[in-house]
């Protein structure tokens, strides 16, 4: 163990080189060259080239992601290294993990996927998560809306609270320093009207995640299980998405520029009826001037060239355009080096009047101070924010559920300016809610760094890095009087300003040594002081006094609203580390964590984790099919803590005060449990690791198994306690699952070449327990409800079914149509797949590239409430069976066959008083699809066409995202979800903005 804190000297030398492909001769932009069994390492430049000091006798690693790892060997006199990387799947591949920390795959005992920068920019995606659609098996991407810079969620591995409104995403950490990725939905207010505040929350606010510029990005890791994730605490109860951003490299000054522009359309949109006019019983029906209702398509025949007829996907619909811009500068010298970019993202929806743009402005640097002392740091400015539309009921898309196709979409206003709609007011005009009910947001924003790490050993470093992430958030929120929700209160508006900043310390020394010839060990131990504040002030104005003007000044009422909370975390970790002879791994972890959100006598917690990483090739040899054979297995714990303020009683104010200039407070009908206690996720993870025929096959299987208890969740409670809801610890949930990334090379050649990936995951979240006398936890409640109950499934579904005999037949009422049972609801389905799959396609041939992203999702149910708006008034062409005799199958209350005829129209099944359409069989819809994600295709102008000493690379791409849908699911792409990005619940679709269908041309220049 001496050996472990000796160090000897050697002969220092300044290594260059340059790293090509050998395939294609091109330089590899960003490939790892790191000294074996050190921390230190540095990238590829623009031009493949690299700068690092060695010693004689340091073994240099080299390594990109797709191509096989080299070593080699420093030897005296010897300053320039050149290497060529062939194409395959690498056996050493480095991988980032916990605490910014590169490792060897190998040495890893749980399961990690990394994305890389040109998959990430290469799906011209603006937000950062919605790039990793698709790639990542176990992952689970959601869009909340089709609207420019709509928020997405991102679910690694299941849910793992019982709370609805409990955070299940993963922790965002970029550079090393956690940031923010929340959804915060809008605020109710107080109001003189009773539902003049409405469905706030459904519009598709931005995640937080979207603010970074993904051109910044160098790669982005995965880490699934609590053993990867153990190191990073409570937090990390959900996974970590480890960013890791691009960085300056020496040599001579780089600029890179890319200009992209792209045009979008909407993807998928209902089947509408082209048969019959509006109106009802086969009849017109009219407004109060005398003009025809036009909202309800149960009227007459249409008769072409009588009836004026409009497409209202084709008229409402616009193409979207995108415009981004984005250019950085790098550079230095041995001693420092640096990196600057900027980038403009202009975006227009396809729902007229919407916008957003985003603003960054990233500079960072690194300098060794001296040779044992390195300082780093980066700011990250981003400004964002612009119109989004009103989602929900009595939005935008709910109006156009509504309207026939005799409705000219684009006559949306009278003479004087108001809304022109078409229903006597019933319904409002979409186009008018487009352009006047608004919803806007600003966000300024500022991620900002500053690291030293001090290597006075070669074995050993000390690292400090200080974090902050702080934006604002301010939001107008204007709904004109003479609309639905605005005409309660004679208009209104409301503003809202959120401030988040959260601060991070993170102080870790490790030691790593080769401890004996076979053995080699490291140990890290660690510091990390989390302070989190957030607060809002939330001001509702009503009742505009003059027209068009849309200001807290110009209103009656005004009522206001603050909320404010902190919360700090203190945690220590270690984790010791140990090799034996390059194929025996071990991994030891401890953390113990301090929160400030739970009582001080609960307030303490410790969790452990244990992993393993046998490489059987290293150990044995193997047929000479095999390549390499590793298994692997983890255990670990992880704890989570409550939101902030969930312990005692709240109070808030009042509503309808101040009254008479006095102020008052009522009690909350939530109580919180004086002995809370932190939440326990128990995770076990068996893995294999193959690679065979040259690595030209590689094979990752995972099975996973997490047990999360002493759930955090608000239990309801007799409302004689006062309360409704009692927060405590209760209910379990157990998911598990397999996990497959199957990777193959079937065709390399110095010309050609063919890459392949495949993944697969499959996974079931079963909810174990509840507590005692809590039958279930109702996460939404409508004509299909989501509910969790012991025994269950995470998203089950529960609706109506029609009424049936003893033997199952359906029971048919008086009026010939089967009658449905509202007494009680069934199990009727699952909000989640059965199975996700992905698979990717590259081909290269010299400069030119193609590549595509298939995507399968198998089972999953939806229900889309726009959809059954849009059934229930006859816009769809399924109501347009009219005056069709048909006899149900089943049996009378007596028991005996029906014979009863009735008349079959879409509105005796779907609006009269039958209420057909609120049987589960009419609602839900199978939520499976099969897409084409992704298409690009490339070409790399050859280096003889470039004037090299002003350009060194060009290259121009062609793209496109959701090219192609197929699902039978009948309204728009069942992939958006109706509750935003910042919701638990699942299952529900509609009423948002639809998904879209995208084009991109892209230039990329490097000077």
């Amino acid at each position: 163990m001496i050996g472990f804190f000796l160090s000897g000297s050697a002969q220092e030398l300044n290594v260059t080189g340059k790293i090509v492909s050998t395939d294609t001769g091109e330089p590899l932009i960003g490939a790892s060259v790191i000294i074996k069994n050190t921390f230190t390492g540095t990238t590829t430049d623009l031009d493949g080239n690299y700068s690092i000091s060695a010693a004689v006798g340091d073994v240099l690693v080299y390594s990109y992601t797709g191509f096989t790892t080299m070593e080699k060997t420093v030897v005296a006199g010897q300053t320039t290294m050149d290497v060529s990387l062939a194409t395959g799947l690498q056996l050493d591949e480095v991988v980032v993990t916990a605490l910014g920390i590169s490792r060897d795959k190998k040495a890893l005992g749980y399961s990690v996927q990394e994305v890389n920068a040109e998959e990430l920019t290469g799906t011209q995606e603006n937000n950062v998560i919605n790039a990793l659609q698709g790639k990542v098996a176990g992952v689970q991407i959601n869009s909340s809306s089709g609207a420019p810079g709509a928020g997405s969620s991102i679910v690694i591995r299941g849910l793992n609270s019982l709370n609805p409104g409990s955070n299940n995403q993963p922790l965002f950490v970029v550079d090393g320093i956690p940031i923010g990725n929340q959804t915060f939905s809008g605020s109710q207010l107080p109001s003189s009207g009773s539902n003049a505040v409405n469905s706030q929350e459904q519009s598709s606010f931005t995640n937080r995640a979207a603010d970074l510029n993904p051109a910044d990005i160098a790669s982005v890791s995965i880490l699934k299980g609590a053993a990867a994730t153990a190191l990073y605490g409570l937090r990390a109860a959900n996974g970590v998405v480890v960013i890791t951003t691009k960085k300056g490299q020496a040599g001579k000054t780089n600029v890179s520029f890319n200009s992209t522009y792209g045009w979008e359309e909407i993807n998928k949109s209902p089947d509408l009826v082209s048969t019959h006019r509006e109106g009802r019983h086969g009849r017109l029906r009219f407004n109060s001037d005398g003009s025809p209702l036009r909202f309800q398509t149960y009227g007459p025949k249409v008769y072409e060239g009588l009836t004026p007829v409009f497409d209202l996907t084709d008229d409402f619909f616009q193409t979207g355009s995108q415009f981004k811009n984005s250019i950085s500068i790098q550079g230095g010298n041995d001693r420092a080096t640096y990196l600057t970019s900027f980038s403009r993202l202009d975006h227009t929806g396809i729902i007229p009047f919407t916008e957003w743009d985003r603003t960054t402005v990233r500079i960072g640097g690194e300098v060794k101070v001296s040779d044992p002392l390195t300082v780093s740091g980066s700011v990250n400015y981003s400004k964002s924010g612009g119109n989004k539309p009103h989602a929900g009921d009595k939005s935008i898309l709910s109006s156009l559920g509504y309207y026939t196709t005799s409705f000219d979409v684009n006559d949306y206003i009278n003479p004087d300016g108001s809304q022109r709609d078409f229903s006597d007011g019933i319904i409002d005009n979409p186009r008018y809610l487009a352009e006047f009910s608004k919803l806007s947001d600003d966000v300024n924003r500022v991620i900002g760094n500053i690291g030293f790490n001090y290597q006075p050993l070669p074995w050993l470093e000390l690292d400090y890095k200080l974090g902050n992430d702080f934006y604002n958030d301010s939001r107008v929120r204007s709904v004109p009087d003479g609309t639905d929700v605005g005409s309660q209160v004679g208009g209104f508006i409301i503003e809202e300003q959120i401030n988040y900043s959260e601060i991070t310390s993170n102080l870790y020394l490790r030691a790593s040594k080769q401890l004996t010839p076979d053995f080699t060990g490291s140990l890290t131990v660690g510091n990390n002081i989390t302070d989190i504040k957030f607060s809002s002030i939330n001001t509702r104005g009503e009742g505009f006094s003059l027209e068009n003007f849309y200001d807290l000044s110009n209103t009656s009422n005004v009522f206001a609203s603050k909320n404010a909370s902190r919360q700090r975390l203190v945690g220590l970790f270690g984790i010791a580390s140990f090799g034996f002879k390059d194929y025996l791994y071990l991994d030891l972890t401890a953390r113990n964590d301090w929160s400030s959100t739970l009582p001080v006598e609960n307030r303490s917690f410790f969790y452990p984790s244990a992993s393993l990483s046998w490489v059987v090739s290293e150990m044995t040899d193997l047929p000479d099919f095999f390549t390499f054979l590793k298994l692997r297995g983890s255990w670990a714990q992880v704890g989570k803590d409550a939101g902030p303020y969930q312990i005692g009683i709240f109070y808030s104010g009042a509503s309808n005060f101040p009254f008479n200039g006095v102020n008052g407070f009522s009690q909350s009908s939530v109580a919180g449990d004086f002995n809370l206690k932190p939440e326990t996720t128990t995770s076990t993870e068996f893995g294999l690791d193959l690679r065979v025929l040259q690595n030209r096959i590689g094979i990752d299987f995972t099975y996973f198994k997490q047990n999360s208890k002493d759930q955090i969740i608000p239990v309801p409670v007799s409302n004689a306690t006062g309360y409704s809801r009692f927060i405590t610890n209760a209910g379990e949930i157990e998911n598990s699952g397999v996990e497959l990334l199957l990777n193959l090379n079937p065709v390399s050649t110095k010309d050609f070449s063919w890459d392949m990936s495949i993944n697969y995951s499959k996974m079931t979240s079963k909810v174990i327990s509840i507590k005692e006398g809590i039958d279930e936890i109702i996460f939404f409640d409508d004509r299909i409800t989501s509910k969790l109950v012991p025994g269950g499934k995470v998203g089950d579904l529960y609706g109506w079914d029609f009424d049936r005999s003893e033997d199952g037949q359906l029971l048919i009422g008086s009026n010939g149509f089967p009658q449905i049972n509202f007494d009680s609801t069934i199990l009727v389905g699952n909000a989640y797949p059965d199975f996700t799959a992905g698979m990717t396609n590259t081909f290269t041939y010299k400069g030119l590239s193609l590549g595509f992203l298939l995507e399968w999702r198998s089972g999953g149910d939806v229900y889309d409430r726009g959809f059954r708006n849009s059934l229930r008034n006859g816009l769809l062409a399924e109501t347009e069976r009219r005056h069709e005799e048909v006899i149900f199958d089943g049996v009378l209350a007596d028991g005996s066959p029906n014979n009863i005829p009735v008349e079959i129209n879409g509105e005796s099944l779907y609006r009269d008083g039958n209420r057909y359409n609120n049987a589960y069989q009419i609602l839900l819809q199978d939520a499976s699809w099969f897409r084409v994600r992704r298409v690009s295709l490339g070409y790399s102008l050859p280096s003889k066409m470039l004037n090299k000493q002003y350009i060194s690379s060009a290259r121009i791409s062609f793209s496109g995202n959701n090219l192609f849908l197929s699902t039978p699911a009948r309204g728009y792409d069942p992939e958006i979800n109706y509750f935003g990005s910042g919701s638990n619940i699942a299952g529900y679709t509609g009423l948002q903005t639809p998904a879209t269908r995208s084009y991109f041309v892209s230039l990329d220049l490097n000077f």
